[in-house]
């Protein structure tokens, strides 16, 4: 789609957009108007809350956390990953508690581990 809307909705509207657009989702078998009716809505919804509720992005420390745990990860693991020695264990700690900041290096061997870009991590 990727076409710009100039019509803005307020929040009444909003709420009666994301009730039609749910009714329609469940719609098995929708008409090409109803369709079209739901791809309009989706894209007004869509605008009113990149406008009324924009996300902040995620931050690295966020990111790293959240893919830890969706793995079932620990420190050591962590440690592991970033080559690092047991030795090391109070660098993995600092960065996991936020005190210090993934570097570089560290932030392309993660983005090649998790198969996302290194860019998420610094």
């Amino acid at each position: 789609m990727g076409k710009d809307i100039n019509y803005a909705i307020d929040r009444n509207e909003y709420q009666s957009a994301l009730q039609e657009v749910e009714r329609l989702f469940f719609n098995k078998n929708r008409t090409t108007e109803e369709d079209a009716l739901y791809d309009l809505l989706v894209m007004l919804v869509e605008k009113y809350e990149t406008e009324n509720h924009p996300l902040e992005p995620a931050k690295p420390l966020q990111v790293l956390q959240h893919l830890m745990e969706e793995r079932g990860m620990n420190e050591a693991d962590l440690l592991n990953i970033l080559g690092l020695k047991e030795g090391d264990q109070e660098i993995v700690n600092a960065i996991l508690k936020g005190d210090c900041n993934i570097n570089a290096e560290q932030a392309e061997v993660l983005g090649k581990y998790f198969y996302v870009p290194s860019k998420l991590f610094v």
